[in-house]
């Protein structure tokens, strides 16, 4: 089956101009041909009519298990997890994300369901449960009367739900890594700092000791795919960095030293400004007085970091939006990219929510679950995972934002919305 989208302009995910006036020639789910193109090689035809084509969006930092405050989900069942995880996936692509790297959720199932077509939602590279230590950021009981039981089992339902596992020591982090391997993992999750989030462990602590986060690097090296770590401080990304960790997200309290570190070791960046000016603000609602706290200091310090992205050119960035909650809350998903383009400018936006995003993810190598093509780019070879776009994007991002402006929303060659 071939599709042809005729009378288009290009952004290709990385070039910070349009390419003009072309066709975008698709067979079954890849782009074959980008160029002058005769309508007649085509089954079908789609006419852009002057919009631009652009590679969907791609979110690396999403929880879409997460579908409402800790405490409430502490009282669903898996079942009632894995319904709402399905509306939040359907309505993330018909924002016009097509694919997304889920950082702490038991979404190996979900993904499945939409790659056979049972269910609909983006791509997902699922990294299973993120891990930590006891009392670390996804020890997630909810109060001190809630006790580890014998051999690992939580007695928390969320942490059973598969989001959260805790390890402690090589020989624990090993196994729990390689668990989550076995569970489909792309890459790994594990928590290497306070959160501002949880309740018990402090945002300054440092968690898992060096030689516990290079078992971590080790296993998931081993199998071909990195690490990437929840994490705050400045102390907390100097233990990383030496360990290998290969991706921070939030990377927010940064000093001189470890953003010359995360610059020369070419380690990624995820931080998440829409998140971060909410928090700060204290529009997110949580549980207590020392959580806001928290989360006030992360929001206004990720900024700040950002002088320093900028200070030492830091180009390995990538689009996270970290939404936990429910469906309104995951709403806010397209906001990053207005939050992002008024934190650096346009271009580092789009790039950051398409290309980087699928720079990022090779790094998964063969644990990388869509080999057949390339991700977040329009080009020959590349998966036809694009919208359609009523305005040109790199004069700013606010036709991305519109529903309305997002004409066509295709993943892999098959089209989902169509307003043309």
């Amino acid at each position: 089956m071939k599709k042809l989208i005729t009378n288009a302009n290009v952004f290709n995910g990385t070039d910070n101009k349009l390419v003009e006036n072309v066709s975008v020639l698709i067979e079954d789910n890849l782009i074959i041909k980008i160029g002058d193109i005769d309508p007649s090689t085509a089954d079908e035809v789609i006419d852009a009519k002057g919009g631009t084509v652009m590679p969907g969006l791609i979110d690396a930092h999403v929880h879409i298990t997460l579908s409402g405050s800790f405490d409430v989900m502490d009282s669903m069942t898996r079942e009632e997890m894995a319904i709402r995880s399905a509306k939040i996936s359907k309505e993330m692509l018909m924002r016009g994300f097509t694919t997304c790297r889920d950082v702490g959720g038991n979404t190996l199932g979900l993904k499945n369901a939409i790659d056979s077509g049972y269910a609909t939602g983006p791509r997902i590279l699922p990294s299973q449960a993120a891990i930590s230590q006891t009392c670390g950021h996804s020890d997630y009981r909810q109060n001190q009367a809630q006790e580890r039981l014998a051999n690992g089992h939580e007695d928390s339902p969320l942490m059973k739900s598969g989001t959260f596992k805790v390890a402690d020591g090589r020989t624990e982090v090993l196994r729990a890594v390689r668990e989550q391997l076995f569970k489909g993992a792309s890459q790994i999750k594990i928590m290497a700092g306070g959160g501002a989030s949880s309740t018990f462990d402090p945002l300054d602590t440092l968690q898992y000791t060096l030689d516990e986060m290079k078992a971590a690097v080790e296993a998931a090296s081993d199998y071909g795919t990195y690490v990437a770590a929840h994490i705050h401080t400045t102390p907390a990304m100097l233990r990383a960095a030496e360990a290998g960790v290969m991706c921070f997200e939030h990377a927010t309290i940064m000093d001189d030293e470890i953003a010359k570190i995360i610059k020369d070791k070419g380690i990624w960046v995820v931080p998440s400004y829409f998140t971060a000016s909410l928090i700060a603000e204290r529009k997110i609602p949580l549980p207590n007085e020392e959580t806001y706290k928290k989360t006030e200091r992360v929001g206004k310090a990720m900024f700040k970091s950002a002088d320093l992205i900028k200070k030492y050119g830091i180009e390995n960035l990538a689009y996270g939006t970290d939404c936990v909650g429910t469906s309104n809350v995951h709403e806010t998903q397209m906001q990053e990219l207005g939050a992002i383009e008024k934190t650096f400018d346009t271009i580092t936006a789009l790039r950051m929510a398409t290309s980087n995003c699928g720079r990022l993810f090779e790094m998964s190598t063969y644990q990388h679950p869509y080999q057949e093509g390339k991700l977040g780019q329009i080009i020959e070879g590349a998966y036809a995972d694009l919208l359609i776009i009523d305005g040109n994007p790199l004069e700013g991002v606010d036709c991305v934002m519109s529903d309305d402006a997002k004409k066509v929303i295709m993943k892999d060659g098959e089209v989902y919305k169509n307003t043309l």
